[in-house]
């Protein structure tokens, strides 16, 4: 499952992909898709935070806040992107996968699709530190170049709507 630097390149994509959301609308859509893994405080990791039903009732709660709709989606497109990722990435603690389709039911899904390592969080092992690296930089070679393409099609748009204006 992919590393909270994993998780902020998924919520920058989508800030970029849906744009116009400013500084704040852009790190709130960061936040967004760093946030499920707020279940580590309680610790039921990859259980109801990491549904695309949490995704929908951040996006929820956002509308309700803010009335913006653009950002709403943004933000629950950010949270699903989380899950989305960890159904994607390697997971080595039981159990496996996302409850993704909470609540319409409570099993976990997982992709076998191996894209992102799992980070590790047993610092006494001997390969902490070279496996967490190598996890983030494979997570920087994968959605770096992604962020990159969506924030200057965002600057490209942006500014061809300024030369009509």
């Amino acid at each position: 499952m992919p590393s909270p630097i994993g998780h902020a390149l998924g919520g920058a994509i989508v800030a970029f992909a849906v744009g116009t959301l400013g500084t704040a609308g852009t790190v709130g859509t960061i936040a967004a898709a760093v946030a499920p893994d707020i279940d580590f405080l309680w610790g039921g990791h990859n259980r109801e935070t990491h549904s695309l039903g949490a995704a929908i009732i951040a996006g929820l709660v956002v509308y309700a806040w803010k009335r913006n709709q653009r950002l709403a989606v943004a933000v629950a497109l950010a949270w699903a992107s989380h899950v989305l990722f960890d159904w994607l990435g390697s997971d080595d603690t039981p159990p496996l996968g996302v409850m993704a389709l909470w609540p319409l039911n409570s099993s976990f899904y997982f992709a076998d699709a191996y894209v992102f390592e799992a980070i590790s969080r047993r610092y006494w092992l001997d390969n902490f530190f070279t496996h967490n690296a190598w996890a983030v930089i494979k997570e920087l070679l994968i959605l770096g170049p992604i962020a990159f393409i969506a924030f200057q099609w965002r600057a490209r748009h942006r500014s061809r709507r300024r030369g009509r204006g």
